[in-house]
């Protein structure tokens, strides 16, 4: 697995801030970029954001099998479209429920790209299209209730905690992930196919299964050393 250790040049690309990301690797493998994406200033621009990014997807998608170029691509847009939902999140501009819908297709297609999981990305795009168009600014929000199927998990001095969390197989859960350190970090499973980088100091939600009962790996992907859990489904 890729150890990052995020430089401290910034290099702007077509626009995008690209922060270059040096690989420490035990087999080699080829250097990665971490990309920041476009800053977003208004709710009304980050769903607009959102429907352009999502037509320029689509154009890519058009071929009959994607190349590893387009691969990265739509990997690279994802970082804006990640800023995007974050921005609507923050803001609380349209329900709950639809901005989950978003965020978790989000998660899905980053993921997807950087793996070059076809099918996936193609299945969650379909979704992603979906829950966009869905988005209504300004309506308005009821009062959020307590909900089963969501699990802490507090990241403190590049650590999780807990490590293990038992979860019902079979279910849909909703892990809230509550970057407690100064730093970012970029809570990743390849077991449940889920990335999403958290800035310090700050939260997100990161949307998984129905899992089958067994044990998924979570890391994070700037501290593996220390940075390690499992979610245990049964």
């Amino acid at each position: 697995m890729k150890k990052l250790l995020l430089a401290s040049m910034a290099v702007v690309l077509t626009g995008a801030i690209v922060a270059p990301a040096i690989a420490e690797e035990d087999h080699d493998e080829a250097r990665v970029e971490h990309y920041e994406g476009h800053a977003i200033a208004t709710p009304e621009e980050a769903l607009k954001t959102l429907q352009d990014e999502n037509v320029e997807i689509s154009a890519i998608l058009k071929v009959e099998k994607l190349t590893g170029s387009q691969f990265e691509k739509i990997h690279e847009i994802s970082y804006t479209l990640e800023n995007a939902i974050d921005k609507l999140i923050a803001e609380k501009a349209a329900p709950q429920d639809q901005l989950d819908a978003v965020d978790e297709a989000v998660q899905a297609v980053h993921h997807a790209s950087e793996n070059h999981e076809e099918e996936k990305v193609r299945e969650w795009f379909a979704k992603l299209e979906t829950s966009v168009g869905a988005v209504a600014l300004g309506e308005e929000q009821t009062a959020a209730a307590s909900e089963d199927g969501v699990y802490n998990i507090v990241i403190k001095d590049h650590k999780f905690t807990p490590e293990e969390i038992r979860v019902p197989a079979g279910e849909k859960i909703k892990l809230v992930v509550d970057n407690q350190d100064p730093t970012p970090e970029e809570f990743e499973s390849d077991d449940f196919r889920r990335e999403k980088i958290i800035a310090g100091n700050s939260k997100a939600t990161i949307f998984v299964g129905p899992l089958k009962p067994g044990k998924y790996h979570f890391f994070g992907e700037f501290n593996l050393d220390t940075a390690n859990g499992y979610l245990i489904a049964e």
